[in-house]
């Protein structure tokens, strides 16, 4: 039923991108303490933010697994969970990048970087759990995983308030974002890769749910 759409969506996914990429590459001016190097902020704020909602959408798979066991919840948790692995690993690299420009270090140990890698870690676990657990208990497990996964979000978010020693509101401060046309592509980044993060878990989940109809057809035959 959604065939029709699937070019029309794509065509428009791609644009938002390449609306991104120009803006950032070519419009932005570089800021005045960074140079270039804070044009990563509009890929790290925004990776965030596409995380939080693929663990979200593990978090609905698994409430609603657990309540229904319908095939397409668990086809959204392992797309989910692999898009949530993907943008906070770029969350994380970009996030070293900068650290080792602005702060001369790729990694600090302050309360949302531990816990944001806190948070890699249990979505590496759960991928690895999706390729090598036992496949009669593996939504079952994943589920379970996929919730402390999503609890451990607002740690992350709420986490910069345990201490008063932290970097990112120092140098977002002082990095120019108040220029409109940086607050604007900021916006709109956040905006963009949302949206293809949405658009990464609709296509991934439909090829999950291929591959467990195949896989049932298997074991029939």
């Amino acid at each position: 039923m959604f065939r029709r759409f699937y070019a029309p969506i794509t065509l428009c996914v791609a644009a938002l991108v390449s609306a991104l990429l120009y803006s950032v590459f070519l419009r932005v001016p570089n800021d005045e303490w960074l140079g270039p190097i804070q044009r990563i902020l509009y890929f790290h704020v925004g990776s965030a933010l596409a995380a939080y909602v693929a663990i979200f959408a593990v978090f609905v798979g698994a409430l609603v697994h657990l309540a229904t066991r319908e095939p397409w919840c668990d086809a959204l948790m392992e797309a989910g969970g692999e898009l949530a692995l993907l943008f906070c690993s770029i969350v994380l690299a970009t996030g070293m990048i900068w650290g080792y420009t602005a702060w001369n270090t790729p990694f600090s140990f302050e309360p949302r970087l531990v816990t944001f890698l806190l948070l890699w870690f249990i979505f590496l676990s759960f991928n690895l759990l999706r390729i090598f657990g036992d496949r009669t208990r593996l939504a079952n497990h994943s589920a379970v995983l996929g919730i402390i996964g999503t609890l451990t979000v607002p740690l992350v978010i709420y986490s910069i308030d345990f201490t008063q020693v932290q970097l990112h509101p120092k140098v977002i401060g002082k990095g120019g974002v108040k220029d409109p046309l940086m607050s604007e592509t900021l916006r709109f980044g956040m905006i963009t890769l949302i949206l293809f993060q949405l658009f990464l878990l609709w296509f991934r989940t439909k090829i999950a749910l291929l591959h467990k109809r195949l896989d049932e057809r298997g074991d029939h035959d």
